[in-house]
Parts: structure tokens; C-alpha cells; sequence
């Protein structure tokens, strides 16, 4: 996400949650627009992963490969697996409305 948001002059952190103190909170993954970043959280509730949203409450992240996966309240649902692959936590916008 670094990299992506570096192309349009956005500077961000390395890590996902240095990330996450950036931006604006939107409360509603309905509410989401392309170019949002959706953070996520392991057991112990520190943030491990973010990716960002696309049209249609999809999801472009790393997670051993990049994948376009899906994304709702719950998280990321990876359809392959048939199961939840990361537990949404926090969605931020960084980009102008």
C-alpha cells in the first residue's frame, strides 16, 4: 500500500499499523469507495495485514500472493478456502472525497 499511494503523492508508513493512523474513519464497509484501505487484526488485536478496497466491496491485498477477494463486515472471505481469511478492524480513507 506504501508503494500504490506513493504513485499519487500520498506518503505512507512501511507498516500496516503505522498506516492505520492515517486518514479518515468510514464506519460502514456500504460506505467504502475504491482506493480505501481496510486494516485487519490478529487474535491479540494488533494490526497484521491491509489492503485496499476496489468497486464492489472487493479487496486487493497480499496475503502470500495478491488476491482480489471479497470483503464484508466480517472480513475478507477467501472463496477458495470457503472461509474468513482476515477479521476486519478498521476501514480508513486517505483520498479526497
Amino acid at each position: 500500500m506504501q508503494q500504490l499511494y506513493g504513485l499519487v503523492d500520498i506518503q505512507l508508513p512501511r507498516d500496516a499499523r503505522q498506516q492505520i493512523d492515517h486518514g479518515r474513519t468510514v464506519h460502514f464497509v456500504s460506505q467504502t469507495q475504491p482506493g480505501d484501505l481496510a486494516f485487519f487484526d490478529n487474535a491479540e488485536g494488533n494490526i497484521v495485514h491491509v489492503g485496499m478496497l476496489l468497486e464492489d466491496q472487493q479487496i486487493l491485498h497480499a496475503s502470500g500472493e495478491v488476491r482480489i477477494d471479497p470483503l464484508d463486515h466480517n472480513g475478507i472471505y477467501n472463496r477458495q478456502r470457503q472461509k474468513y481469511s482476515h477479521k476486519l478492524r478498521l476501514i480508513k480513507r486517505l483520498l479526497p472525497d
